[in-house]
């Protein structure tokens, strides 16, 4: 997956959001051109997108020069996070596209104007940001909103949407607010509890599925999203790095885990809670966490399967009877003698599956003369099914418009799907299905916090100087 830089410019705003969290510190300074610059010299070395953030980076004299540079220096994908009030003007807009931003995220919260400039706390910016968002698709750039969930706007989220899919938005995400800056000032007032707001979301997420518009919820846990699973906004973040005063967060995921997020002792026995990231470690202190209740069912270890159309499989028994007894894995190959399929065949000789009593069932099209050739010739001890009129793949979900899809699935002593493996790597699927295996097995993660994961790229600079790329 492509890997992004989020470079963080400043705390300099024109709005004042209520739940701003960097709100405890807006205005106290920005970045020189010179440091942004040399951190997007920096970041490209790892990173191949760049996301622009202030608090309002569109406000800075030097805004037009920092994404110059970042187009200069290669990056790929230029995303603009704002609050749209700069970008009401078609000839900003105009400016910002020709300097090479191609992404534009903008920040709407309510649907209508005494919504939206309620929380913004600045009148007039809901007229400027739905121009803001008129103007990005008339120039044909990728517009993903952000919308900060509030008690205020909460029910309104569903009409929020509908205006955003009337406004052409390729994205929506609906963000439950981080307590902190002004989130933890007005935390009773604007922090609602995520009971209260579920159905809300759930039925906004809804508008976007039926004009098949991708949307997403951020940091709200699986237990909040029955149905709504794969529409777990963090399941799509792409891996980031944060960057600011010269200091990176390397792994923003591993971050969000280890300090950002928190999850609490029933969360244990919750089938999620492998991949589950929780809620934001101030939200306990406000609302506590009974209303965390476990999800029941077949544990989730891999964030692809919750993406994937088998996802309901888990758990369920296994579509068709398995040859064997105990632990299983059931992988389907479109050829035996490939030389992917061949090596898929000679990576399940690892002594890790017998010593865990795991039998490899090989399911492929051929016949099975074909494909005792095959296994003999290869010296191995595999169960072969062969599959000649593709019955078995159909009834497993491993049917693709293209043909038979390689893919495996742990099936376990009682004879249910315990796992599917999405993406299997042909040269190393035997220390997949072990490593699989294990995390089935492994007990729940620790409750943390863990230590930091920021790193000292460079010392900030004591004074500030001008610079150019």
């Amino acid at each position: 997956m492509r890997r992004r830089a989020d470079l963080k410019t400043g705390t300099t705003c024109n709005s004042n959001c209520v739940f701003c969290v960097i709100g405890d510190h807006l205005f106290t300074g920005d970045r020189t051109t010179a440091e942004c610059v040399a951190e997007l010299r920096a970041s490209r070395a790892t990173c191949e997108d760049v996301v622009f953030t202030g608090a309002e980076v569109s406000i800075r004299p030097d805004f037009f020069h920092l994404v110059r540079a970042a187009k200069r220096l290669g990056y790929d994908r230029i995303q603009i996070q704002t609050n749209g009030r700069m970008f009401a003007y078609r000839e900003f807009c105009e400016r910002t596209v020709a300097a090479g931003a191609n992404e534009f995220a903008p920040s709407i919260h309510g649907h209508v104007a005494k919504l939206h400039d309620g929380l913004t706390r600045a009148p007039g910016s809901f007229v400027q940001i739905v121009a803001a968002i008129e103007h990005m698709v008339a120039l044909g750039v990728r517009v993903v909103s952000n919308t900060v969930i509030t008690k205020q706007n909460a029910r309104h989220l569903p009409a929020l949407a509908k205006r955003l899919v009337e406004l052409g938005v390729a994205q929506y995400q609906l963000a439950f607010p981080h307590p902190t800056g002004h989130a933890a000032t007005y935390f009773r007032g604007v922090v609602p509890r995520m009971t209260d707001i579920a159905a809300h979301v759930h039925a906004a997420l809804d508008v976007g599925r039926v004009a098949g518009v991708s949307r997403m919820a951020e940091a709200l846990p699986f237990c909040m999203m029955a149905g709504h699973e794969r529409e777990v906004a963090e399941l799509h973040i792409p891996p980031t790095e944060i960057v600011y005063d010269g200091y990176v967060v390397p792994d923003y995921a591993a971050d969000r885990v280890a300090r950002g997020k928190v999850r609490f002792e029933q969360c244990a026995a919750c089938r999620f809670e492998p991949i589950c990231e929780g809620p934001w470690r101030e939200y306990p202190a406000g609302h506590g966490d009974a209303e965390f209740v476990p999800v029941p069912g077949a544990r989730v270890i891999d964030p692809q399967v919750v993406l994937d159309d088998r996802f309901g499989m888990l758990g369920a028994p296994a579509p068709t009877p398995v040859p064997g007894a105990g632990w299983r894995a059931v992988c389907f190959v479109p050829q035996a003698g490939s030389p992917a399929c061949t090596a898929e065949l000679c990576s399940t000789a690892v002594p890790g599956l017998d010593a865990r009593g795991i039998a490899i069932v090989i399911v492929s099209p051929d016949d099975a003369a074909t494909q005792r050739a095959w296994a003999e010739r290869h010296g191995s001890a595999a169960t072969l099914v062969a599959d000649v009129d593709l019955a078995r793949a159909r009834a497993w979900g491993a049917l693709s418009p293209g043909g038979l899809r390689r893919t495996s699935y742990l099936v376990d002593p009682e004879g249910r799907v315990a796992h599917v493996v999405v993406d299997v790597d042909t040269a190393h699927h035997g220390a997949q299905i072990v490593h699989a295996f294990l995390r089935l097995h492994a007990a729940a993660r620790p409750l943390g916090p863990a230590p930091d994961l920021v790193t000292l790229r460079r010392r900030p600079a004591a004074v500030a100087s001008p610079g150019a790329a």
